[in-house]
């Protein structure tokens, strides 16, 4: 008997196809790095390195329209960022056996077309784009070496733009058509993807990711827009990822592409200075339901929900005269097929608790793993902070006020404003609790260590037997404990 069941992560490889350095990590970099940590196979193709996009930064005057330089200096900038995503498959389109080519198909660069943007505020083809430009190459090209990229990788699932290419930049649309004939390429082989999904957007978030009046937004200094670039979703969503326990590794990739992108706590912008949002949902369509009716699965929060792939199953009878029941038959057939094929093939309870164990870990994402150099970072925030603010905690000012001496305390009051910004900053940036309180412990040690005399030969204590010193001692503790259950950046993320 076949039955059908949703991707375990354990088995799962997933496709990401993309035109540009830097589109990975905006706008499908919280899904890649949520299935590189459940254990899932993430591959990515880029089909240009970016030659011939904008530079921003201080390296803009010596990069931007030296195109062989660009190119170089954003593959290092890529690496870079699928590294922190936790990406180690990538390709570029052509190059070499990795990006698609054989002896049919000769290893090439495709370069970036180039954008301009047209009347109705959405990106077109430029009238000037360099002979080996993507747009310049027949689709049915891109798609014969996205082929061979298929074959190579074996994805169940292939992740694209949609038909609008987000704001309709010529090369996410030229990716989009090729990748879809790609996978009608090899539809009914045994290279074939079980799934097609478009990154899309929805109008309504769209509109919230490039609000000017989200909080904070006033603090990046980056311009709001005008109108909305971006080409809303048509199809229904059938998939809704959310990615905030993968935040921070998605703003850090993106901050990776230094000259291409600006990032300012939760927003981010571009060579144009316009603000917007660092999504915490990516959403995607699915290619075999382009609407007016959503996906059957639909609505679910994990790509891998939205591949469906068949799955074997053993029935085995019940002997005749043990008076079981048809009750008992069905569960001896359901719950009883694994242990039977357990005692049959000795390999059948294991794979069941094998998918099962993959399933579970599917769908109770859990936040990323803490890095030893994330470990190190928390600390050595911990010892500046507990440094400064030691030597900082007593300073006063004592004032006068209708005949009574008023004892201002600043130093304290700036010790532990800088304990609070040290640890908001540990605990947005890794989004853990846990590396949050470890930097406020190694606060509270060091301030302790202050108390001892002679810790510095010839010198007075430091952290004294005063009120101001008491406080110092215990107080960033309290802090940590406040901001873990009041930081936006801490809530535990939802389970599907």
């Amino acid at each position: 008997m076949s039955a059908t069941q949703t991707l375990p992560a354990a088995q799962a490889r997933v496709l990401f196809v993309h035109a540009h350095p830097d589109d990975e990590s905006i706008m499908t970099g919280g899904t890649m790095a949520a299935l590189a940590a459940s254990g899932a196979h993430v591959a990515l193709v880029t089909a240009t390195r970016g030659e011939g996009g904008e530079v921003i930064g201080e390296l803009r005057e010596r990069l931007e329209g030296n195109r062989a330089e660009l190119a170089a200096h954003r593959e290092q900038e890529l690496a870079r960022a699928l590294e922190i995503l936790g990406v180690s498959d990538h390709a570029f389109l052509g190059d070499g056996e990795r990006g698609g080519a054989d002896e049919r198909l000769p290893s090439r660069r495709f370069e970036d077309s180039g954008m301009a943007w047209g009347p109705d505020g959405h990106a077109v083809a430029p009238d000037d784009m360099v002979p080996e430009a993507l747009c310049a190459a027949p689709v049915s090209e891109a798609a014969g070496y996205l082929v061979n990229v298929i074959r190579r990788v074996r994805p169940q699932l292939v992740i694209t733009y949609s038909s609008g290419g987000g704001y309709g930049h010529p090369d996410h649309v030229r990716m989009h058509e090729a990748t879809v004939a790609a996978c009608q390429r090899l539809e009914g082989t045994a290279d074939e993807a079980a799934a097609l999904l478009f990154f899309d957007t929805p109008a309504d978030a769209a509109a919230d990711a490039f609000d000017p009046q989200a909080p904070g937004f006033e603090l990046t200094g980056f311009a709001p827009a005008a109108s909305i670039p971006t080409i809303a979703a048509e199809a229904p969503i059938a998939v809704a990822q959310d990615v905030d326990a993968f935040i921070g590794a998605k703003s850090l990739a993106m901050a990776a592409h230094r000259t291409q992108i600006t990032v300012a706590g939760q927003f981010f912008a571009l060579s144009n200075g316009i603000g917007q949002k660092v999504m915490d949902i990516e959403c995607y369509t699915d290619a075999a339901y382009p609407g007016p009716g959503p996906a059957p699965y639909a609505p679910v929060d994990n790509v891998l929900d939205a591949v469906i792939v068949p799955v074997e199953t053993h029935a085995y009878p019940t002997p005749a005269g043990t008076g079981t029941d048809d009750a008992n038959a069905a569960a001896a057939s359901g719950a009883g097929g694994a242990a039977g094929a357990a005692s049959t093939a000795g390999t059948g309870a294991a794979t069941a608790a094998g998918a099962g164990a993959a399933r579970a870990d599917t769908e109770s994402p859990g936040r990323p793993k803490t890095s030893a150099a994330a470990i190190i970072h928390a600390i050595l925030v911990g010892l500046l902070i507990g440094v400064l603010g030691s030597f900082q905690h007593l300073n006063a000012t004592a004032w006068e006020l209708g005949g009574q001496q008023i004892i201002v305390p600043w130093g304290l009051a700036l010790a532990l404003a800088l304990s609070t910004a040290g640890m908001w900053h540990i605990a947005a940036l890794y989004r853990s609790t846990s590396l949050m309180v470890l930097c406020a412990a190694v606060i509270c040690m060091v301030s302790f260590l202050f108390t001892q005399q002679g810790l510095l030969p010839g010198a007075d204590l430091i952290v004294a037997a005063y009120l101001r010193s008491i406080v110092w001692l215990v107080a960033p503790m309290g802090i940590a404990a406040v901001l873990a259950f009041t930081l936006p950046a801490l809530k535990t993320p939802k389970r599907s």
